[in-house]
């Protein structure tokens, strides 16, 4: 019984030697290793790619985002009668959409629309043009969100063509105002975007650049002496009276006018002008200017050197009124003044505005060039004559 396992073992063994098949097992054949797929076809590599130019890398995507955070500001002005001029002459004598039938009382009511304002404070001050109230007494103000409410006239200025209205602070609810910014930091080629809501259905936007800084040798400045920045952005009656935003969504303006013969070329009335008349407005209701009492012009490069001056700045005094404030003060003919109430005068068009918004019967020192130094006066400003 002890060697039956051997036997088995030594039987098992003998078979496999003589290459038979044993007890189910089979023998092993070895196989040639698989032969190597040919490589993937290569693909030639495409030529690197031409850098993309920007044209305008400062330009924005899209307004989108500058309009919705400013429109709670913009509001609608409306007259008590249909409005000469305004912006329903620009849809014929029916102002209707095409689903405004001739003659409804939505087509009537668009009649009476005068143009676009803007809050500039929590307490309900509302700035826009003056033109665009004409002589209307009652003015209805309809806000973003269609609530309306009666305005009261603070004051206004033709000249400028700038106006004041208040709505009692309750009456603003959501309505947000908007950030009076600076316009003197302005170049040109800067955007704008022109707010506007001509008929209290919504509001409207066009977008331009600064294409000429303040000038005060167009038409239109010279009824007010201020200069209007000109820009390329559209201006119709619709949002007269509207803001004009820099990028950063703050005021740089109000768009103003445009010239009929010109198309696409606006002006807007810089905000720095209306910073300065804004006090006056609100407490006395109108612009009252002051008066030096001389005639002024441009210092050119050669009278400059002749003078003894480095480079023209300052305003030529070219005559004087007799008796006015300048000559009681002691300038002269000839003077070139260097500054005005401490402030530098660089080209001789600035001093007419800085005279103006001095105010009434104010002291004010002024630097002048005369026969090679430097001199200082001080004289007492007075009303302007009408």
């Amino acid at each position: 019984m002890i060697r039956t396992p051997i036997v088995v073992a030594f039987a098992v063994f003998a078979l496999t030697a003589m290459g038979l098949p044993s007890l189910g097992c089979r023998r092993h054949v070895p196989q040639s290793a698989p032969k190597p797929s040919p490589p993937p076809p290569t693909t030639p590599k495409a030529p690197p790619r031409a850098p993309v130019k920007v044209i305008y890398p400062s330009a924005p995507g899209s307004f989108v985002k500058l309009v919705e955070r400013a429109r709670r500001g913009v509001v609608h002005l409306r007259g008590e009668r249909p409005a000469r001029g305004g912006p329903a002459d620009w849809f014929a004598a029916t102002a209707a959409t095409p689903t405004t039938a001739v003659g409804s009382a939505q087509a009537q009511t668009m009649q009476k629309a005068l143009g676009t304002g803007f809050i500039v404070d929590r307490r309900g001050l509302i700035l826009t043009n003056a033109h665009v109230l004409a002589d209307h007494k009652t003015i209805v103000v309809r806000f973003f969100d269609d609530r309306e409410a009666l305005a009261k006239l603070l004051g206004y200025d033709a000249r400028i063509d700038v106006a004041l209205l208040s709505v009692p602070p309750g009456k603003l609810g959501k309505a947000k105002p908007l950030r009076l910014g600076r316009s003197r930091g302005l170049r040109i080629g800067e955007w704008l975007l022109a707010l506007g809501n001509p008929f209290g259905l919504h509001v409207s936007a066009t977008a331009g650049v600064v294409s000429t800084l303040p000038r005060r040798d167009l038409p239109l400045a010279a009824r007010g002496l201020w200069g209007y920045l000109q820009t390329d952005l559209r201006i119709h009656p619709g949002n007269s009276g509207g803001p004009v935003l820099g990028m950063l969504g703050e005021v740089v303006g109000l768009a103003t006018a445009t010239r009929e013969e010109t198309p696409g070329v606006g002006f807007v009335l810089p905000v720095d002008v209306v910073r300065r008349v804004l006090p006056m407005l609100e407490k006395e209701g109108k612009v009252t200017r002051a008066w030096i009492g001389i005639y002024i012009g441009k210092l050119d490069v050669e009278r400059a050197k002749r003078i003894g001056l480095e480079r023209p700045r300052g305003a030529l005094v070219t005559d004087l009124v007799p008796q006015g404030p300048a000559a009681r003060a002691g300038l002269r003919r000839g003077d070139v003044i260097l500054s005005f109430g401490g402030k530098a005068i660089s080209a001789a068009s600035e001093l007419p505005w800085l005279a103006a918004v001095t105010g009434i019967d104010k002291v004010v020192a002024i630097e002048v060039w005369r026969m090679g130094a430097t001199r200082r006066f001080s004289l007492k400003t007075e009303a302007m004559p009408q």
